[in-house]
């Protein structure tokens, strides 16, 4: 069941000053059970989110990168999203939604606003994923908000020293001709 909260959600646009205000949140090890990528460092938190604030990528020239912060109304931080597009129109959505505040039906919602802030400003056909196949609970954010599964990378990831499979959803945009 979807909590009433989840529909005051409102997102902010991630600044470097996030960071610090972030970090405890960020550095959870939980929400990198199911990734490869390792706790960031604050100072390395700073310098993403410096990047981010100007939507450039620190490791992709040829990317926009929308992130944001999603706030409940009582001034809550309750999970970050990113949206990268690349040049050739690829567009790739990621979310996490920090411990205390899973399973309240949040991410679906800051997720569909963070898709609509995109695509008022960049004219994407597809809006892809990448999930762990163990993580269910991301797979059923993507699932709850339309996407559907493309593609099965067999033995794609290396996750606490074991091959797991790496899900790819897409979200295809009605042709608006």
């Amino acid at each position: 069941m979807m909590d009433k909260a989840a529909v005051n959600l409102r997102l902010e646009k991630v600044r470097e000053y996030h960071a610090h205000l972030l970090y405890s949140r960020l550095s959870d090890p939980i929400l990198y059970e199911y990734l490869e990528d390792e706790i960031p460092t604050l100072s390395e938190l700073k310098q993403k989110f410096k990047f981010a604030a100007l939507e450039k990528s620190p490791d992709n020239n040829t990317m926009t990168w929308l992130k944001w912060v999603a706030i409940a109304p009582k001034h809550q931080f309750v999970g970050v999203v990113e949206i990268g597009i690349f040049d050739d129109a690829y567009a790739e959505i990621g979310f996490m939604t920090f411990a205390d505040c899973q399973k309240r039906g949040y991410a679906p919602s800051y997720c569909s606003q963070a898709i609509a802030l995109a695509r008022e400003r960049f004219d994407f056909p597809i809006l892809h994923a990448s999930v762990n196949e163990q993580n269910l609970a991301s797979r059923k954010v993507l699932e709850k908000l339309g996407f559907e599964l493309h593609k099965v990378n067999k033995n794609e990831e290396l996750i606490k020293g074991k091959l797991s499979d790496e899900l790819i959803y897409r979200l295809i945009f009605a042709n608006p001709n």
